[in-house]
């Protein structure tokens, strides 16, 4: 009768599998049966998002000319409060108030700003406290660029409102350009990291850790964790170099009426509400990706390319946007007034 039972040696002579094998077996398991996420909740979480854009586009003008006239409105308003400060000081706190407000809701309208932020956020891994800080620094660099230059141009070189303007539509020329040059920055990296993964994937066909020593693919979080502070640094170039309008309207104002100390403070609480509302819709765009992400692959593998695609896809619209304002703002409004 023949017997089932092996003998420790036999068993010796079939050993399992090598832990590279085992994790070419696990990862090629995880190919073929992806997670149960449904392709149809997908495609309409996409579909939600493109329509969403699409109508945020067809609104555009509407919410620009409204959004100017607006900023109008309460810079005669604040340029009022300033005259009044002049005869009765307590019309001072009524400045202050109103330029927070003027800072929350100036935030609030279009501007490349909101796009540079959204467009990076939403298309690049980036961490919620890194991309608090970028926010609330872009904020503060924008108001103290537009204190630096009207007080230089003012005190030594006695500019006119005009020269001011003109010093003000260079700055908004160079926020531009780092627009552009930040975009090329982000195509260059993912293209970069879609190479490297490419390479790796042609050298290993098994998973991306094994016992061998290797690492075949940064995962997703790991190209968040590589995301550059030269980026961060060019967003805040980009945002922080074109000097708030809103606050060199209220220092040239503050100017005229001997009170150039409250048009400061007065830019100073403009920066404050922009860094509130700004940070606000930091947070919810990193909330939007991270809901949207979780449809958009079912293994490592798949998740990291994804990432890096919309990275690319990031990178080129900030370059496309960059263009875009840099050809039209020669055909512009002033933008000071």
């Amino acid at each position: 009768m023949k017997s089932d039972y092996h003998s420790p040696v036999e068993a010796d002579n079939n050993p399992p599998l090598s832990s590279c094998a085992h994790h070419q077996h696990s990862h090629e398991h995880a190919e073929t049966h992806p997670a149960p996420a449904s392709w149809l909740v997908r495609i309409s979480v996409l579909l939600l998002f493109v329509g969403s854009g699409y109508m945020l586009w067809q609104q555009w003008p509407t919410l620009l000319m409204e959004s100017i006239k607006w900023q109008r409105d309460i810079n005669g308003q604040l340029s009022d409060l300033l005259y009044d400060a002049q005869q009765n000081i307590t019309a001072a706190y009524s400045l202050a108030g109103l330029s927070f407000l003027y800072g929350i809701f100036h935030s609030l309208g279009p501007g490349h700003g909101k796009m540079i932020v959204t467009t990076y956020l939403a298309t690049n891994p980036a961490k919620i406290k890194a991309s608090l800080i970028m926010t609330v620094v872009s904020a503060f660099v924008q108001a103290l660029v537009a204190i630096t230059l009207v007080s230089i141009l003012l005190v030594f070189f006695k500019a006119s409102m005009r020269q001011v303007n003109d010093a003000a539509d260079q700055f908004i020329s160079y926020s531009f350009m780092a627009m552009l040059l930040l975009g090329a920055i982000v195509i260059y990296r993912s293209l970069k990291q879609a190479w490297q993964l490419r390479m790796a994937h042609q050298h290993h066909d098994h998973g991306s850790e094994c016992s061998c020593g290797h690492k075949h693919f940064a995962n997703a979080d790991e190209i968040n964790n590589a995301t550059s502070l030269r980026e961060y640094i060019v967003i805040i170039f980009s945002i922080g170099i074109r000097p708030c309008t809103g606050a060199i309207l209220v220092l040239l104002f503050a100017n005229m009426v001997d009170l150039y100390w409250l048009g400061v403070i007065s830019a100073i609480l403009m920066a404050v509400g922009t860094a509130l509302t700004t940070s606000a819709i930091a947070l919810l765009t990193l909330s939007g990706k991270k809901i949207v992400s979780r449809y958009l692959a079912t293994n490592e593998r798949q998740r990291t390319m994804t990432s890096i695609i919309i990275k690319l896809i990031g990178g080129i619209l900030l370059v496309l946007l960059g263009l875009l304002l840099l050809n039209g703002h020669s055909y512009g409004m002033s933008p000071v007034l």
